[in-house]
């Protein structure tokens, strides 16, 4: 049976790739989906020297989890009626690093995902969370447009 993991931040591209994973597993018939979902606050947003006195990340935290949540309940909607079992996971961390762990950690044939999450400016100064996967990994990835 393949192992597929998707990853899923909600965005146009993700919704995508969660499509065609479904239609790729309805050809396929015998499969299993992972779906994958991060939260991470970048370096970027916090701020200089004292910054973490004036922020409760805890909180933050818990927003980006139930966030990552609910894109993984909507991307599941996308297997509904596809004949092959879907876990989701919710993972926090650096996006890149996260999504190569649970390939590894699920043992996963193949990772689709979108080409873009955060748009032209986010991908411009935290780079490409697509491109650091497909570089980084051992199996095959389809980036999705």
């Amino acid at each position: 049976m393949m192992r597929i993991l998707v990853a899923t931040d909600g965005s146009p591209h993700a919704k995508r790739a969660a499509a065609l994973a479904a239609r790729l597993v309805r050809e396929l018939q015998k499969a299993e989906i992972v779906l994958v979902n991060t939260g991470h606050i970048p370096a970027i947003a916090l701020g200089g020297p004292g910054a973490d006195m004036m922020v409760d990340y805890s909180v933050l935290e818990e927003g980006f989890e139930k966030a990552g949540q609910a894109i993984l309940e909507q991307t599941a909607e996308v297997f509904h009626g596809v004949d092959a079992p879907v876990t989701k996971q919710y993972r926090r961390g650096e996006p890149s690093h996260e999504i190569l762990a649970a390939a590894a950690e699920a043992k996963a044939d193949m990772i689709i995902m979108g080409s873009r999450g955060l748009g032209q400016i986010g991908g411009l100064i935290l780079g490409s969370v697509s491109e650091r996967v497909l570089h980084g990994a051992h199996i095959p990835v389809l980036i999705v447009r």
